[in-house]
């Protein structure tokens, strides 16, 4: 940022850094409206470098997350997809977690969730299922089939080709950033005993698939859905045909190869682990562990990975409700974090171990797809080859708007 003055070579690059600060802190439908403007205004906002610039806005700044992140979840009867501003509730419903007495069952206090019709809109005879997210886009399926990427906060929508090889029962699928390239990558894969693991690897940026080939020892996958964290995508496997014999195979995004992530220790030998599951606690790779212990008491144990691919910074956290399912949705606040108990949602505390159930106006089951997703300007269209030279995402953007907007600069 020091150097931007320089490059800009003129008194006016302090005030085109300052429009662009504005604008990266602005919401997506604002924005979407600013494009009507003018051409220069359409393409400075379309242009990669701002939109990585905006996404970014929203990890970097408290309030303009709190302003954009939304809870996706689908519904078991029709599995149509639902958004829920989460943060505006609770900024709206402060005694919500603070206070016991309040009474979460009050039409105050539920949750309104919007649909998200326009998703099934250009299928409307179609079932539409949604898989996962990444950087604000909506990966989903159509009829257990095509693949379908959705931008909810631009309404933009694309069927993705179909994979080279015939990957209707692909074992796993994925979605997942390459922050070496900045591109996005939908990954199918295949289990084979004997060859290790085929993958077909579709980047958005370029609109067309890969197969790549990874040696790896495992006979199956316990969950098709790739986890991802830390620019890479998980999947919970078996190294054989018992069970208990797992482990974690990553993809590195930007290699495009596979390693192995050891799992937390054995449990002591009276324990019994009957059920192993991958997720995410708040940024961090986890495993929920369901067990009993030597008196058959049932526990529910989160084993989360402080640093990535270290084995020994694995950490447990046990839940004090034994339950038969618990995930965590992505969804968290300094004090509490948005779980699911079984089929119930709750606002939970690992400090004091307080809940909160979180009811929904308008949606009696939520499906088990939940998700937190970003609001972003995120194009689906191919991104036009641009040069490899390393400069700042502000720098760039800034002479881009000297050299396009003109007499159109904003004056203050």
């Amino acid at each position: 940022m020091e150097h931007h003055g320089q490059l800009m070579g003129n008194p006016n690059g302090l005030q085109s850094e300052i429009i662009i600060k504005i604008f990266a802190r602005l919401p997506v439908k604002s924005l979407c409206r600013f494009k009507c403007v003018s051409k220069p205004w359409r393409s400075l906002l379309s242009h990669h470098s701002f939109v990585k610039v905006h996404f970014n806005k929203a990890i970097e700044n408290e309030d303009v997350l709190h302003q954009r992140r939304t809870v996706i979840l689908t519904a078991y009867e029709d599995k149509s997809i639902y958004s829920l501003h989460l943060d505006e509730f609770l900024n709206r419903n402060d005694a919500y977690l603070k206070n016991d007495h309040v009474d979460n069952v009050g039409g105050d206090d539920l949750v309104a969730a919007i649909e998200l019709a326009f998703v099934h809109s250009m299928h409307r005879e179609t079932l539409v299922y949604l898989i996962c997210h990444c950087n604000g886009l909506l990966l989903c399926q159509l009829d257990r089939w095509d693949l379908y990427l959705v931008n909810p906060a631009t309404k933009e929508s694309k069927i993705l080709p179909r994979t080279p090889k015939p990957y209707r029962y692909s074992s796993l699928c994925g979605f997942g950033f390459d922050h070496s390239t900045d591109e996005h990558k939908v990954v199918c894969g295949r289990i084979n005993r004997d060859h290790g693991i085929e993958f077909c690897v579709y980047t958005l940026e370029t609109n067309y698939w890969r197969v790549i080939r990874q040696d790896f020892n495992c006979v199956s996958c316990k969950s098709r859905l790739g986890i991802h964290v830390n620019g890479d995508l998980h999947w919970l496997m078996n190294k054989d045909d018992y069970e208990l014999s797992s482990t974690i195979m990553s993809l590195l995004l930007d290699k495009e190869e596979v390693r192995e992530i050891p799992l937390p220790d054995e449990h002591a030998i009276d324990e019994v682990i009957y059920k192993i599951e991958l997720g995410v606690f708040r940024e961090w790779l986890c495993i929920i562990h369901y067990g009993c212990d030597a008196n058959g008491q049932r526990y529910n144990d989160f084993w989360v990975m402080k640093e990535h691919g270290v084995k020994e910074s694995w950490t447990k956290m046990r839940v004090s409700i034994s339950l038969h399912d618990v995930s965590h949705s992505g969804f968290y606040t300094k004090s509490h974090d948005l779980m699911v108990f079984d089929d119930r949602l709750v606002m939970y505390s690992f400090d004091d171990e307080s809940s909160r159930d979180l009811s929904i106006r308008g949606v009696e089951n939520t499906g088990s797809c939940l998700t937190v997703y970003l609001d972003s300007l995120i194009s689906l269209r191919n991104r036009p080859k641009t040069s490899s030279k390393k400069t700042s995402s502000y720098a760039y953007i800034g002479s881009f708007f000297l050299q396009n907007m003109g007499s159109n600069c904003i004056r203050f």
